[in-house]
């Protein structure tokens, strides 16, 4: 269990520790009553739902400011009971505060009050809601992207730790190729007739619509095929064949596979005026939403460990935060708020512009990156370098000099090296994030060692130098 514990810990930024528990379920439960009350369609419910969300995401950003006193640590994040009634006494202290400010602002400016009606509650409020929730689903797939590369690397590694470079590697990477390839349509094959009888020529079934809708994912399915195929092809020409492109397009494509289903579920039940299958669809958007909210607390907090706002201790804040902004935004489209009526008449209509946008963007995501994650692992020819791709060259070529005794490594090593690339203004930055406990700063020479070993091993696997 302590193993497990240090795991989330490290990972997710102590959301499950006894210092922050308490908090994730007042984040659990605001989110579960909110959800249940946009059951019920109506402006004056909406508007009791923006408030209650503003006045709960404005509580979080004020313990996150909060979480950067050394003072008041003991107090917010003591690790010796999950169910501490100080931290509960703080976070109605926050909400009340919260509330006092927020209240006065609903009750005298409503775009009927004030003269400027873009700063009306009643206008900016969904306005920054509506923005943060198509935002937030449109750039999901570059977190979500984190978990795809690892997954997929992971397999790559196995494949080479136990085939090595040979020619059974190079089978097992033209057979992973054609699953890829295929998958795709047997998903897309399953989806169509799944659907068949709900748009089944007749007067009422607007079949033409919905075999229009299964050519596009058929086009898209060529174009995406067309592009792995060809950056398969590219690698095998510099001897570096891979499997970690096909796996990559596999689970890009069940995100895409679980997006065209969900907005053909919404077609039909825009056509049908009927809710069957939409409490499945909302429970693994949801769980999406889980996944990605947990990958964005690692991924945010590794980038920004060392700034001024983010600390270990106030990250969840800030997730906790902007996650009920996401959901609040999709809420508020139906049941309306103030002077906004509902945007859509209900979810189905929600689930089909919001699926058109993310499948566009997860699309186009695909075709640029997949060749861009190719160039950075080595796998086909590199057209750009990155300051960590210049040290790793560097410090291999240094290698190479000395294995073959053109240089002495004591008059030339690691220092010398690293104070030639200062010396170009080449630098890379420290990943690891800094715990709560003070440490020794890693120098960059000792980073950049690290970073060549590792890469350095998988670029001489890859034949990429």
């Amino acid at each position: 269990m302590n193993k497990i514990q240090e795991f989330l810990d490290k990972y997710f930024h102590k959301i499950f520790n006894n210092s922050h528990f308490l908090y994730t379920i007042i984040f659990v439960l605001s989110s579960f009553l909110i959800a249940l009350l946009s059951f019920i369609p109506s402006p004056e419910v909406g508007t009791g739902i923006l408030f209650l969300a503003t006045t709960l995401s404005i509580t979080f950003i004020f313990l996150m400011l909060e979480g950067l006193i050394p003072q008041l640590e003991p107090y917010l994040f003591s690790p010796e009971k999950t169910f501490d009634l100080r931290k509960l006494i703080y976070f109605f202290i926050n909400y009340f505060i919260a509330f006092a400010i927020v209240l006065p602002y609903f009750l005298m400016a409503s775009s009927n009050q004030i003269t400027i009606q873009f700063l009306a509650w009643d206008v900016a409020l969904p306005v920054i809601f509506l923005v943060v929730y198509f935002g937030w689903s449109l750039v999901q797939i570059f977190y979500l992207r984190i978990w795809f590369e690892d997954v997929s690397m992971k397999i790559e590694n196995k494949i080479i730790n136990k085939h090595g470079t040979s020619k059974t590697k190079g089978l097992i990477d033209l057979i992973l190729l054609i699953v890829a390839l295929i998958i795709p349509i047997l998903l897309q094959l399953a989806t169509f007739f799944g659907f068949l009888s709900d748009f089944a020529p007749s007067p009422q079934k607007p079949f033409p619509l919905y075999a229009v809708c299964n050519i596009i994912v058929l086009v898209i399915i060529f174009i995406t095929s067309w592009r792995l195929t060809t950056l398969f092809y590219k690698s095998r020409k510099i001897g570096s064949s891979n499997s970690y492109s096909s796996m990559f397009y596999i689970l890009i494509w069940l995100l895409i596979w679980f997006r065209t289903f969900s907005f053909l579920n919404a077609l039909r039940g825009v056509v049908q005026s009927s809710s069957e299958g939409e409490a499945i669809t909302r429970f693994i958007d949801i769980l999406l939403m889980i996944l990605t909210a947990f990958l964005v607390l690692k991924s945010l907090g590794d980038k920004v460990y060392d700034s001024v706002i983010f600390k270990a201790n106030n990250m969840p804040f800030f997730l906790f935060a902007f996650t009920l902004l996401y959901i609040e935004g999709q809420i508020i489209m139906v049941t309306g708020a103030g002077s906004l009526t509902g945007v859509f008449a209900d979810r189905n209509q929600i689930n089909l512009i919001t699926n058109f946008l993310v499948i566009l963007v997860i699309v186009s995501f695909y075709w640029w990156y997949a060749e861009h994650s190719l160039e950075r692992k080595g796998f086909i020819i590199k057209k750009k370098f990155y300051p960590e791709d210049v040290v790793l060259i560097v410090n291999d070529f240094r290698d190479y000099l000395e294995a073959r005794g053109a240089i002495d490594s004591n008059k030339v090593g690691a220092p010398e090296v690293q104070n030639f690339l200062d010396a170009k203004n080449i630098k890379i930055k420290e990943t690891e994030p800094i715990e709560e406990e003070f440490k020794e700063p890693e120098t960059i020479t000792e980073k950049t060692e690290e970073d060549t070993t590792s890469i350095g091993e998988t670029s001489k696997d890859n034949n990429s130098l």
